[in-house]
């Protein structure tokens, strides 16, 4: 049994890209500086985590803010033709 979860933009979803990019970047930071390298591969791996979900909030808030320009919007909801 499966359910499907509509997924809508909201702009509480940036809360969540932005600690994801800092916590990437400080780890980077943290590592070089104090030289552990071990450390290296989680913000090497975590900087595609953290730009695939800033595009995907890019996305929704352009797809939100193009249907709302044209009144496509009804009801909280995006229209389709």
């Amino acid at each position: 049994m499966s359910t499907s979860v509509p997924l809508r933009y909201d702009p509480l979803y940036w809360g969540a890209v932005f600690p994801l990019g800092m916590y990437t970047a400080c780890t980077f930071q943290m590592a070089k500086a104090m030289h552990l390298d071990f450390l290296l591969f989680l913000p090497q791996l975590l900087v595609y985590v953290a730009l695939a979900a800033w595009i995907a909030a890019f996305v929704g808030l352009c797809r939100r803010t193009i249907a709302a320009t044209f009144g496509l919007i009804r009801a909280g909801r995006i229209v389709r033709s």
